[in-house]
């Protein structure tokens, strides 16, 4: 029987990618505006902030930093990050945060889970501090019983570490919980090496009619 069900919060709860493009257009514009760049100058700049820092930071939560990102591109274009990457920090979150929305069918399915009394908890990479932010923003602070993040865990999933740290707050055994999320390795086989039953959310799909079936999965398992 499922006592709890692990969610992941990107691209399973709502749809991160259409966001994420259109914060990093904003961002861009106003770059090349203050500091009289091109666009490519920028991109290119960018595209090495980001690569650079996951190089250096390897698998860990901090890798998904903005702020490291507008820094560390700032700094390869011989431009004092100081006085401006925060600003770029808080204008491409700001965007985001402003236009999320649950994806559809995802408030009907966490009703569904609070009547059957399935506790809801949710385990995602990334920082805690913009994930609580998230939270507040999609309006779902009151739903989760716990949150799990990579920066918390020490391990990105599928890292075994991030898994066993949500069992233990849910004080289940891992057949009791099953895990949805967007992506096959991190989320699937992650949980699945974990020992939690699991399904897979496919965002190209239509999200209201997986939600639909994934509650009357979970509440029959």
């Amino acid at each position: 029987m499922i006592k709890a069900v692990v969610l992941d919060l990107d691209d399973t709860l709502y749809a991160f990618e259409p966001l994420d493009a259109e914060a990093r257009v904003r961002v861009r514009a106003y770059a090349c505006e203050k500091l009289h760049i091109t666009a490519q100058r920028y991109e290119e700049a960018f595209d090495y902030g980001r690569r650079e820092t996951k190089r250096r930071l390897g698998s860990v939560a901090a890798s998904h930093n903005r702020l490291l990102y507008f820094q560390t591109a700032l700094e390869h274009m011989g431009v004092n990050p100081v006085p401006i990457a925060r600003e770029l920090y808080e204008m491409y979150w700001d965007t985001v945060l402003h236009k999320m929305k649950l994806n559809d069918g995802a408030r009907e399915f966490l009703d569904r889970m609070h009547a059957c009394g399935i506790k809801v908890m949710l385990c995602t990479d990334l920082t805690a501090h913009i994930q609580y932010r998230k939270i507040e923003a999609l309006g779902i602070a009151g739903d989760i019983f716990g949150l799990v993040t990579s920066e918390e865990a020490g391990r990105e999933k599928p890292a075994p570490e991030i898994f066993a740290l949500c069992l233990a707050k849910l004080g289940l055994p891992a057949a009791e919980v099953c895990c949805v999320g967007d992506s096959p390795e991190r989320d699937v086989a992650g949980a699945r090496a974990a020992g939690m039953q699991t399904v897979l959310f496919q965002p190209d799909q239509p999200s209201a009619q997986q939600f639909e079936k994934l509650g009357e999965i979970i509440g029959k398992r």
